[in-house]
């Protein structure tokens, strides 16, 4: 076979003799892809150990996940699989954004709920809620603005706060020398302490209550739109979409974006090379982290405008720390981020079905942590891919010597 074969072209133009590192690398699909499939045959392994049919097990989970269409709950089960992806792939976001420029920013989990409560504010707020109240009764059949200005404000405000609180673990990094990892956990206890331990039992709750059952519901101005009745589906996997969309413009380009890239790939030897070029590393990188701040924020802000409508006193924590493993399946790509988004909602949608099976629904995220933990792998799995494709490209395109003895 010649050198200039369909597949040694495929392989030169996707950059496979050089390990896999480039950007148009197949491999960066096939490694994600790969892991979770080890995942879930690992996941039928403990399945099958423990005494039930894994095969059912995984029928009545991806059936019932809203990937698969057909039956009458498919719209409901549907509508539910891109409301939870909507928040997973905007914490997804807002981790992988800060490991392009170099930071484990842990703490998309407080960054969230930050966004959470001060959407839940503006959306119940009196001067507020009061004034687009009476705009959407002045305008009747045109109410819908009045719900557009009012929920905009919400989440632009939510993601400000947000990003604010991310920022400050930034300044706090480079300022005074704060492990980013260790600052933006902090920041996470004191923001869900603080949310839920006053501000939800206290000044946020109604006080016609005689029991804590959160704080006031937001008004019908905040809400997000609905755009598939009768089920919940909202605007919010839309707005997600396009936060993908800006994060990989950011990103890609623009100044700061590729600033950012350049700061991420030079992390571990001290950033000297982006500082020799004149790019001022400390502004970039609370820029990052507010960016960051922001994109977490929008997932909380989705929690109450477009699901809860109020923040409940039941809430737990689990969205930001879920971006993580997001982030990780998805490469830090923004359409990385949102494919394994998707994927962790459809799981999270289907998992109660399992119970069926005599599953407990938590077994869903023993799937997503195997996939994590495949990933944290990808250097072997990516070893073993290259070494497996260049045996093929051996076997189809002999050496030289090989042809000239033949």
């Amino acid at each position: 076979m010649s050198e200039n074969s369909g597949t040694n072209k495929f392989l030169r133009i996707f950059g496979i003799d050089n390990q896999g590192r480039k950007r148009r690398d197949p491999l960066n699909v096939w490694v994600p892809l790969i892991s979770i499939g080890l995942a879930l045959v690992v996941g039928m392994i403990v399945i099958a150990v423990s005494g039930r049919n894994p095969f059912r097990a995984y029928a009545l989970l991806f059936g019932d996940s809203g990937l698969i269409p057909g039956g009458s709950a498919w719209p409901r089960e549907f509508a539910e699989l891109l409301i939870k992806s909507a928040m997973y792939i905007a914490t997804g976001l807002a981790v992988a954004l800060a490991f392009k420029g170099g930071l484990f920013n842990i703490g998309a989990e407080g960054q969230f709920w930050v966004g959470a409560i001060v959407a839940t504010f503006f959306g119940y707020w009196s001067p507020v809620a009061g004034a687009f109240g009476t705009m959407a009764t002045a305008l009747g059949s045109m109410a819908w603005i009045a719900q557009l200005l009012h929920g905009a404000i919400c989440i632009i405000l939510g993601m400000f706060a947000g990003g604010a609180w991310a920022a400050f673990a930034g300044f706090l990094y480079v300022k005074r020398g704060v492990n980013i990892v260790i600052g933006t956990i902090m920041l996470n206890w004191i923001a869900w302490f603080l949310i839920t331990n006053w501000l939800v039992t206290g000044p946020m709750t109604p006080p016609t209550q005689t029991f804590t059952s959160g704080t006031y519901y937001v008004a019908d101005t905040a809400k997000l739109f609905r755009i598939m009745m009768p089920t919940r589906l909202n605007t919010s996997i839309i707005l997600v979409l396009l936060a993908a969309y800006a994060t990989w413009f950011l990103l890609y380009k623009t100044t700061i974006g590729y600033e950012i890239r350049a700061i991420g790939h030079t992390a571990n030897i001290g950033m000297e090379a982006p500082k020799a070029q004149g790019i001022n590393v400390n502004r970039r990188i609370v820029q990052m982290m507010f960016f960051s701040g922001c994109l977490a924020a929008l997932g909380g802000c989705f929690f109450i405008l477009g699901m809860q409508y109020q923040f409940p006193n039941t809430a737990t924590m689990g969205y930001g720390w879920t971006g993580i493993g997001v982030a990780l399946i998805g490469q830090s790509e923004p359409i990385g981020v949102v494919l394994a988004g998707l994927f962790i909602g459809a799981l999270r949608t289907g998992a109660t079905s399992m119970q069926v099976a005599n599953i407990p629904k938590t077994f869903s995220n023993i799937i997503e942590g195997l996939a994590v933990g495949f990933i944290a792998l990808q250097v072997a799995v990516r070893y073993y891919l290259v070494k497996y494709l260049q045996r093929r490209r051996a076997h189809a395109d002999p050496p030289a010597e090989q042809e000239a003895a033949a």
